[in-house]
């Protein structure tokens, strides 16, 4: 069971940093 708590924090870190990096990169396009 802790492993599984892991693995979504895992996750989820992921995906916000994916998240962010999109947003950045978007940001960066709509800036130009």
């Amino acid at each position: 069971m802790g492993s599984e708590i892991i693995t979504v924090a895992i996750l989820c870190n992921v995906l916000t940093i994916i998240g962010l990096t999109l947003g950045f990169v978007l940001l960066r396009i709509q800036g130009e």
